[in-house]
């Protein structure tokens, strides 16, 4: 698997950011978008207040937008981003203009901003969602999550946080089995969670396997916990019964998870995919519908000891295992890589790849 962070650095720097993440509701009608002398325009708000309500925005402060909170507020106003991050770098003028002429004739209706205040207090909208999001952010899941991990022995694996999102995973040395001779697997738990809007808190199981080392996430409909960031807007989490059951869940998802009987079924399924055949026509169709490049597919067949265009048939594991070791990559992205490690686990564990999305 790739490098990730050390577990107590990042769970350090975890605790640490939510001190200078601040969230707001404001209507939409008091937007403005304002040219930048950064890469992205700027948003100046006429009124908005925290959600704890003590204190409010300053009119004249300027919130920098990135990439992901622009394409989110061309989404709110329902307009399509390729014209704008066409116009960006010519003109934030003109971006501005488009942008704060579909504000003004959008009808009226609250949103919530996510901003991060940086180290020269300048603040970035890092996303700009509806007001009908539920806040569980990496300081929620972490703590809890770490503490019922390691009561149970988990061996951290691999560990990201980039301030918007986290990505945990683990093994539990006490799942462990034999696939083929000499070829061990460890099962485990990796747990995800988005705080912009790219997906909810979900908890997954993970197979390890030890000869290389490859990740493989077990399908999102399989033995999985899953909880949308939709609800009322919480205030104060511990006292809120919604978001204390969503923890609670979780941590009993983490124990289900752990159980020797679940790792075994998805023990017996690798087995199984070594007896499943597939060929090398499979193979390119599998990889075009999921989105697989053209030189991860001339990696995957150099793993399978094979250069595309050869006619040859292969199993299912060893298909999979392809996948999830090109994801091991340092020049793979940390979200190519879950990508790669979440399609591996879609080879062996569904019937037929070709019809499951896998996001």
């Amino acid at each position: 698997m790739k490098k990730g962070h050390n577990i107590k650095e990042m769970l350090q720097k975890v605790n640490d950011d939510a001190k200078y993440k601040k969230d707001f509701v404001v209507n939409l009608k008091a937007l403005t978008v304002k040219e930048s002398a950064k890469t992205f325009p700027a948003l100046q708000v006429a009124d908005a207040k925290f959600l704890d309500f003590s204190k409010k925005i300053e009119k004249k402060e300027a919130l920098e937008l990135t990439d992901h909170s622009l394409n989110q507020l061309c989404g709110r106003l329902e307009i399509g981003t390729q014209y704008i991050n066409k116009c960006l770098p010519i003109s934030q003028s003109l971006v501005a203009h488009n942008l704060n002429f579909w504000i003004s004739n959008n009808k009226d209706r609250d949103l919530m901003l996510r901003t991060y205040e940086n180290f020269d207090k300048s603040k970035n909208v890092r996303a700009i969602l509806s007001n009908r999001y539920k806040i569980i952010d990496a300081h929620h899941v972490l703590n809890p999550a770490l503490n019922k991990m390691m009561d149970l022995g988990a061996e951290f694996k691999y560990s990201h946080y980039d301030g918007d999102r986290l990505n945990v995973t683990a093994t539990l040395p006490k799942l462990e089995g034999e696939v083929q001779k000499d070829d061990i697997v460890q099962g485990g738990i990796t747990i995800t969670n988005s705080e912009i809007g790219n997906g909810g808190l979900l908890i997954q199981p993970f197979i390890y396997r030890l000869v290389c080392t490859n990740g493989m996430v077990a399908p999102r409909y399989l033995n999985r916990f899953f909880t949308r960031h939709v609800g009322k807007i919480v205030i104060d989490p511990e006292k809120d019964t919604q978001w204390v059951s969503i923890i609670d869940k979780m941590q009993k998802q983490i124990e289900l998870v752990s159980n020797p009987e679940v790792f075994q079924e998805n023990l017996q399924k690798l087995k199984d995919a070594t007896n499943e055949k597939i060929t090398s026509h499979k193979i390119v169709e599998v990889t075009k519908k999921h989105g697989i490049t053209d030189y991860e597919r001339k990696e995957i067949f150099e793993r399978l000891e094979h250069y595309v265009g050869d006619t040859f048939t292969t199993s299912k594991y060893d298909f999979a295992n392809a996948i999830t070791n090109v994801a091991n990559s340092d020049d793979r992205s940390d979200d190519r890589a879950r990508f790669l490690q979440e399609l591996g686990g879609l080879i062996i564990f569904s019937h037929n790849p070709n019809v499951v999305r896998l996001r």
